[in-house]
């Protein structure tokens, strides 16, 4: 809970630079307004070469901050997309439990229905997080997405390929959280 307070808090803190971004911005704009105007008065023969200067600092000052605008909303929508991601990673033993208690039960019990429908739902909430499984039985081992935990020779499977999982990997947008744990052929 003290996560999810602090993920809030830090919600509550970028909200309030974007707030701090938009009060510069003004600032920024109301100074080279001022400027601009001040350009104006110069006398003629400078009038020119003076209100060039004073439009090019303003253009790249402009353009400065538009970077810096774009970079702040950048890792904004980049720390959102990744802030749960602790809170995601601490809940994935107790989804490991859920799979571990549910193997070889009877799925028609009624307490049985139970648990497979808790777990369900959070599964169902982790992959509105972003949340997806790695895909690792029968596939080609992968040292990005596995971490292979044993080997064995095997005639029916070919080489490098994931012959039993141990334990599920997932990635969260993108990005892997956990990988599996397999056994690969040799």
């Amino acid at each position: 809970m003290d996560e999810l307070a602090d993920d809030i808090k830090k919600d509550e803190n970028i909200d309030e630079e974007v707030e701090d971004i938009k009060d510069i911005e003004d600032e920024i704009a109301e100074e080279v307004d001022e400027e601009v105007v001040d350009a104006e008065i110069v006398d003629d023969e400078k009038d020119s070469s003076a209100n060039n200067e004073y439009i090019e600092k303003y253009q790249r000052l402009m353009a400065d901050f538009a970077n810096y605008k774009q970079r702040e909303e950048k890792a904004k929508a980049d720390f959102k997309k990744f802030a749960s991601s602790s809170l995601v990673e601490k809940l994935l033993p107790v989804l490991d439990n859920f799979d571990r208690a549910l193997k070889d039960k009877d799925p028609e019990d009624p307490f049985v229905k139970g648990v497979i429908m808790t777990r369900d739902e959070l599964l169902k909430t982790l992959k509105n997080e972003g949340l997806e499984e790695i895909a690792s039985d029968g596939e080609k081992f992968d040292h990005n997405l596995h971490h292979a935990v044993m080997t064995e020779a095997n005639d029916t499977v070919e080489e490098d390929y994931i012959i039993e999982t141990f334990q599920k990997g997932y990635t969260l947008n993108g990005r892997v959280l956990r990988p599996a744990m397999v056994k690969v052929s040799k």
